[in-house]
């Protein structure tokens, strides 16, 4: 879970730890195997995030949230304001929220919210073998919220076995 990631577009990370799971033992290796990921985007309380009214008449205030999940830290080069892409061998998942309020609506109204999965389908026909013992969940958003986001994942997965030569290969491409 990343809390409080409203804020002028700064890139926020959680670590996630799988050494309790990931294992590049001598004989036999244990690998992860990802087979759906779900994110919730959310105020403290679990609710929707809304939107800050619009500035005026005839205008509409509009705010975004991303999140991903990579298998290395993203580099110290990248910018603060920039997320990891599906174009990046260490992502496995990006997904965000748009979301609008006109100012014919109520204050506090969410207006229209739309989300765009830029993985899909999140459950993964074949799943996602993960070698690494830590993932790193990122999210990002602008400061047109009105309140604090949050950005929760689950992840349904399962242990499989390898051989070790593999599951050290396969960790190797994902650092």
């Amino acid at each position: 879970m990343i809390t409080d990631i409203s804020s002028a577009e700064a890139r926020q990370v959680e670590e996630i730890d799988l050494g309790s799971y990931v294992n590049l033992g001598l004989k036999q290796s244990t690998l992860l195997k990802v087979n759906s990921v779900q994110i919730q985007y959310c105020d403290t309380k679990g609710l929707p995030a809304t939107v800050k009214e619009a500035p005026g008449a005839g205008e509409f205030g509009s705010a975004f949230c991303a999140a991903a999940i990579t298998t290395k830290a993203v580099p110290a080069s990248m910018a603060a304001d920039a997320m990891p892409q599906l174009s990046d061998d260490s992502t496995m998942f990006t997904a965000s929220i748009v979301a609008s309020n006109g100012n014919t609506a109520a204050a506090g109204d969410q207006g229209i919210t739309t989300s765009d999965m830029d993985l899909a389908p999140q459950h993964l026909a074949d799943g996602y073998l993960v070698g690494v013992d830590t993932l790193y969940l990122y999210g990002a958003s602008d400061d047109k919220w009105a309140e604090v986001v949050h950005v929760n994942v689950l992840l349904e997965c399962q242990l499989v076995s390898a051989t070790q030569s593999n599951a050290v290969a396969l960790a190797l491409s994902q650092q």
